[in-house]
C-alpha cells in the first residue's frame, strides 16, 4: 500500500525534526516517521559514497601518466664551424681541438695535405657546445713561400669526365697501435718522424679511407692490394713516396708537406 507523503518533511532522515511555519502564523515542529513496517521505504540504507583518492595516490597517478607519455626525440647537436683566417693551419687547428687532422679533412671533403682557403667555412668534428674558437694566428713574421714558376700558357684541353673513385673494401682485420708502430719502424727511414706523419695522415688507423681517393695508414693516393694492412701500406709509402724523393731531392718527407710538421 502506498504511503502518502507528509508535506514539509521531504529530505528529513528518519526521526529528524524540522521547524515549519503554519497557516495560522505559528511555529510547528515536524518530524519524519521512524523506520517501521508501515514506512518500510524509510528502512533503506543510504548509498555509501566512494571516498576521494588520497593526495599521494593522485600524485602517483599523475606521475605515471607523465612517465608513460613519450617525450620529443632530441635532435643531434650540430658540429662546430669556423671561418678560416690568415695563418690558420690544419695541423694547428687539430691540435687545438684535440682531434686528428684526418678527421677534419674527411669532414670537409679534403685531403690532409691540402691547403685550406682563407674565408672558407671549416666544419670541426666537435659538438657545438664544446667548440671554443682558437686564438688568432700570429702572422707578424712573414713566412717565406717558394717562388712559383709560371709556365707558358697552353691551350685548354677538352674536359675529361672522371668517375669518382670506387672505394675498396676493407679486409676488416683490426690492428693494435703497437703492431702499426712495429710495421712503420721495420723500414730504414726515421721511425719516430714517420709514426708522427702516419698519426697525422690517418690517426694510425690502417683502414682509414678518405672518400676523395686516399687510402690506408699513409693515405696513399691510389688503391692497391693490402692497402689496409699497415705492413703493406708502409712499404708502398717507403718505396713509392719516401725513397724516390730521397734519391731525387734529398728530402724523403716531401710527399707529406703538412704532416711532416705534426
Amino acid at each position: 500500500m502506498a504511503v502518502p507523503a507528509i508535506p514539509g518533511i521531504e529530505g528529513l532522515a528518519p526521526g529528524e525534526e524540522r521547524s515549519v511555519r503554519t497557516d495560522a502564523g505559528g511555529d510547528s515542529f515536524l518530524s519524519a516517521p521512524s523506520c517501521s513496517e508501515t514506512r518500510a521505504d524509510l528502512c533503506l540504507e543510504p548509498v555509501a559514497q566512494p571516498e576521494p583518492p588520497s593526495l599521494a595516490l593522485q600524485q602517483f597517478e599523475r606521475r605515471a601518466v607523465r612517465e608513460a607519455t613519450p617525450g620529443p626525440t632530441p635532435e643531434p647537436e650540430p658540429w662546430g664551424t669556423m671561418e678560416i683566417r690568415p695563418g690558420d693551419m690544419l695541423i694547428a687547428l687539430a691540435n687545438w681541438f684535440g682531434v686528428s687532422p684526418f678527421d677534419i679533412a674527411v669532414m670537409n671533403g679534403a685531403a690532409v695535405d691540402d691547403y685550406i682557403v682563407i674565408g672558407h667555412t671549416l666544419v670541426i668534428p666537435l659538438p657545438e657546445s664544446q667548440f671554443v674558437m682558437p686564438p688568432v694566428p700570429d702572422i707578424s713574421v712573414p713566412v717565406e713561400e717558394p717562388v712559383a714558376v709560371t709556365p707558358p700558357p697552353e691551350p685548354d684541353p677538352p674536359p675529361v669526365v672522371v668517375a669518382p673513385p670506387e672505394l675498396p673494401t676493407s679486409s676488416g682485420q683490426s690492428w693494435t697501435k703497437e703492431e702499426v708502430v712495429e710495421a712503420i719502424c721495420s723500414l730504414p727511414w726515421p721511425c719516430e718522424k714517420m709514426v708522427a706523419i702516419a698519426a697525422c695522415e690517418s690517426g694510425l688507423r690502417a683502414d682509414a679511407v678518405n672518400p676523395i681517393g686516399y687510402y690506408g695508414l699513409f693515405q696513399i693516393n691510389h688503391a692497391f692490394d693490402g692497402w689496409d694492412n699497415p705492413w703493406t701500406n708502409a712499404q708502398v709509402a717507403y718505396y713509392e713516396k719516401y725513397l724516390p724523393m730521397l734519391e731525387s731531392s734529398g728530402d724523403g718527407l716531401a710527399p707529406w708537406p703538412l704532416c711532416r710538421y705534426y
